[in-house]
């Protein structure tokens, strides 16, 4: 007997490969009159809007889209159970919270997620998605804890922390009302593009810092290369830069050329449009 797909893990491992986070792309498409081509990827509030559609697709139910602030995730509830997809926390498996648990107001479980990073032994050591749900008395909550493998310290490390109410569900319209206001958020001092390597449970990414925006002029030579490891380059400094450019764009399909100019097109489009009067907070570069 033929193994029923599960929608989840199909729609999780679909968006993951092929549709990459990119910070940059909201620049070009509301402001410069331009449509990126696909591979370059899309936001987080749109990869899990891309998730919970694949995953109804696939058979799974409608999707309920819950928001914290800046951040989205998709909420399923199918056989008592409730199911998590969050592309952005790079979480491999889906979160599945068992409905026996759910009915008893309260179920925590813990998936590994990307990137998978190297100790000095070369053990490795998946970065984790912690998940909590807890019922409250107008509805329940969710808490999305996602931490990394810090070489350095041998230990994981929190990097992000979300938190969804079942009453504060996503309105894409009053979301993206003022997308200038959004784009230009203090929280938001890069642009950059992060692919799940192709074949792999690590990441490359390509990031423009945007500290000192009011003074520069962007070009290639600002960008840096983040590995998995969480090693960072500037652009053509070294070997580790060069390998982190083969993945980007043996992943994507797209050339360097392309990643290059898409990132700094966006990063002068930032440059138009926000405050010259504010000083964004530095972008860490070693991950950890």
């Amino acid at each position: 007997m033929t193994q029923a797909l599960d929608p989840y893990g199909a729609a999780l491992e679909s968006v993951l490969r092929g549709v990459p986070y990119n910070s940059a792309t909201g620049y070009l498409h509301w402001y410069n009159e331009s449509e990126p081509d696909p591979r370059h990827g899309v936001a987080c509030i749109l990869q899990t809007l891309y998730v919970a559609e694949r995953a109804t697709a696939l058979g799974a139910p409608e999707a309920r889209i819950l928001q914290d602030l800046r951040h989205i995730a998709a909420v399923f509830e199918t056989d008592g159970d409730v199911v998590v997809l969050d592309p952005y926390l790079l979480h491999l498996t889906p979160i599945r919270f068992p409905a026996d648990e759910v009915r008893q107001g309260h179920s925590s479980v813990v998936v590994d997620a990307a990137p998978v990073r190297l100790d000095g032994n070369g053990r490795q050591h998946p970065a984790r998605l912690a998940a909590v749900y807890r019922s409250s008395g107008d509805g329940y909550r969710i808490r999305l804890s996602y931490s990394k493998y810090s070489v350095k310290t041998g230990d994981h490390v929190l990097s992000r922390h979300f938190t969804l109410r079942s009453q504060n569900q996503f309105v894409y319209a009053d979301f993206s009302a003022d997308m200038q206001a959004l784009l230009t958020h203090p929280e938001q001092n890069s642009v950059s593009i992060r692919v799940l390597v192709d074949g792999t449970a690590v990441t490359a990414e390509a990031i423009i810092p945007l500290k000192g925006f009011a003074e520069r002029e962007f070009s290639a030579a600002d960008i840096w290369l983040r590995s998995g490891q969480g090693v960072a380059s500037r652009n053509d400094a070294d070997a580790h830069a060069a390998e982190v450019w083969a993945d980007l764009e043996r992943t994507t399909g797209l050339g360097r050329a392309d990643i290059e100019e898409h990132l700094v097109s966006a990063a002068r489009v930032y440059q138009k449009i926000a405050d010259h009067r504010t000083s964004l907070p530095d972008y860490s570069l070693q991950d950890a």
